[in-house]
């Protein structure tokens, strides 16, 4: 029998979560009547399907790879994608560069058949325009809201929402802003010592040492921040809502093709819906004027030439501190004659206080630079490093075979015979409806263990080792690249290395600790290799 994969999704939250049972089990009736084997089902529930950055989506392309199943069944085409330009990827290209093709169980059109690209683009049109149309409807929507005075959306640190009294809709009521009375406290401390002529990173300071909790602290927001930062307080200073005055409208959120991320592209002011509320004020306008007053300006630009631009950091998202596990960045940088002399040092220390990490000590990005690719020359040149890295392979596959493996060989070996035996009873007795659907179970049975194992098998099975040779000429072009161009190799370090940890180490050293990932740098450069761990052990590093 030929063996398919099933694909299902629903949108929101919101929706019943029994949607992809209900897609699963109409797929698994085409599958039937058209005696399909389902060996594997792929499920993203409350996942929006104008992206592709979807766990179990991107498990199935992988998955196609292997060629565990040759076609993949919706309940329909917008199931994978509601984006024009992601569901020609994922059918045309994803999966049919591994001969995978796509069954809409709707139309029951297969993607392979003649004139299926022409019907399928038709309906990819039509997803995609539904999605838009349900985008144009959501932000009138918004506007109504936010000219009527209620919430859009988005959290502001001072206020939180409640839900309508007596709603006009009560199977959809409307959110109400109200002050946050302990957080609105917080908001007038902070605003009263920028008054008082302290700076955002003196202010993030004293909150931390107090022990007063950050927007962001234990995970909110999704971010991975730690106590108040010298950035959230300007931004904090500069917001109108704190004086009762609410701007709805100024950007536009642009999809960026492909992922759930979106860029934020300014409107024209005239699109701007402003609305004042002044029972929403937390400060007074008296305050607010004194401290927009107080702001510093931005600093006039002294860099040679007047270009407005930075120089590009080399090590920009590759080094951590050792303290907290915040990011070390740049801390200072004076320029002479044009050429840039930059320290960098912990920016969770300097942006928010000895409470938040204890290390100040900065060091020179060029020292630090040069120490990290001097490390990774050393590690890249070691004469053993191929040696230790064929031997590490041999080690992992030489591990006895795992538990789960064996009991699923057996448990393959007995569907395997009881087939046999129900293939006998119906050469000895003949056709029998209950033996035909008791062989029909059994037989989708032994095809799902069959896929398990050998799954199984292929993660145990060590893939063709390349030669030496080729495993010495990947770490030769590194090599040559940290040599000849730092933008590049930076790229390529930030996908294949762990951050580096610096700690202060003595008086006035530090301390690197960090690798490269040799298996996953040797896979993209299409080396067919798979090891588990990393391939150049961890480095520790005096500087």
């Amino acid at each position: 029998m030929k063996k398919v994969a099933i694909y299902t999704r629903y949108s929101t939250d919101k929706q019943d979560s029994r949607s992809c049972e209900d897609q699963a089990r109409r797929c698994r009736g085409v599958a039937d009547a058209r005696g399909l084997a389902v060996v594997r089902e792929f499920s993203d529930a409350a996942v929006s399907g104008s992206h592709t950055e979807r766990a179990d989506l991107q498990r199935l392309i992988a998955e196609a790879k292997t060629r565990t199943f040759a076609s993949v069944l919706v309940d329909d085409l917008s199931r994978l994608s509601r984006d024009l330009g992601g569901t020609w990827r994922i059918v045309y290209e994803d999966l049919a560069r591994y001969g995978v093709n796509v069954i809409d169980c709707t139309t029951g059109i297969a993607s392979d058949a003649k004139g299926a690209r022409l019907t399928f683009g038709a309906l990819a049109l039509v997803n995609d325009t539904f999605l838009e149309l349900v985008r144009t409807e959501t932000h009138r929507g918004l506007e109504g809201r936010a000219l009527a005075g209620f919430a859009t959306g988005g959290k502001t640190y001072g206020f939180a929402t409640v839900l309508e009294q007596n709603p006009p809709d009560p199977l959809h009521p409307r959110k109400v802003r109200v002050i946050h009375d302990e957080e609105a406290a917080v908001v007038r401390r902070i605003f009263e010592m920028a008054a008082d002529g302290k700076g955002t990173k003196s202010i993030a300071a004293d909150l931390n040492a107090d022990r007063v909790p950050a927007p962001h602290d234990g995970g909110k927001g999704n971010k991975r921040k730690t106590g108040w930062g010298h950035t959230t307080i300007r931004h904090m200073l500069r917001n109108e809502n704190y004086v009762g005055v609410f701007t709805w409208n100024r950007h536009k959120f642009s999809q960026i093709p492909g992922t759930n991320s979106y860029r934020h592209i300014p409107r024209p002011e005239s699109e701007h819906v402003r609305k004042e509320i002044p029972e929403l004020a937390i400060i007074s306008p008296d305050l607010w004027g004194r401290v927009q007053f107080a702001m510093p300006k931005k600093p006039a630009n002294n860099r040679a030439g007047g270009t407005g631009t930075k120089p590009g950091n080399l090590l920009s998202g590759l080094v951590i501190c050792g303290g907290c596990g915040g990011p070390v960045g740049v801390v200072s940088r004076k320029y002479k004659n044009g050429i840039a002399a930059t320290q960098l040092g912990c920016g969770w220390s300097r942006s928010r206080g000895q409470s938040v990490c204890v290390f100040r000590r900065s060091i020179a990005a060029r020292r630090l630079s040069q120490a990290i690719l001097g490390a990774l020359r050393e590690q890249l040149r070691a004469p053993d490093l191929v040696k230790r890295f064929v031997e590490g392979v041999k080690k992992r596959y030489a591990t006895p075979k795992p538990s789960k493996l064996i009991d699923l060989e057996q448990r393959l070996a007995a569907a395997d015979r009881s087939l046999a035996n129900l293939a006998d009873a119906v050469a000895r007795t003949g056709y029998s409806d209950v033996l035909a659907k008791r062989l029909k179970t059994e037989e989708a049975a032994a095809a799902q263990l069959r896929v398990e194992v050998e799954q199984l098998r292929r993660e145990q099975r060590p893939k063709v080792l390349p030669h030496p040779k080729v495993i010495e000429g990947v770490l030769s072009d590194l090599a040559r690249l940290l040599e000849s161009d730092p933008e590049r190799s930076r790229a390529i370090l930030k996908r294949f290395m762990p951050p580096v940890v610096l700690t202060p180490h003595g008086d006035h050293g530090w301390k690197l600790s960090g690798g490269l990932d040799l298996q996953a740098l040797l896979d993209d450069r299409g080396a067919d290799l798979e090891v588990g761990g990393t391939g150049i052990e961890p480095a520790t590093r005096a500087v």
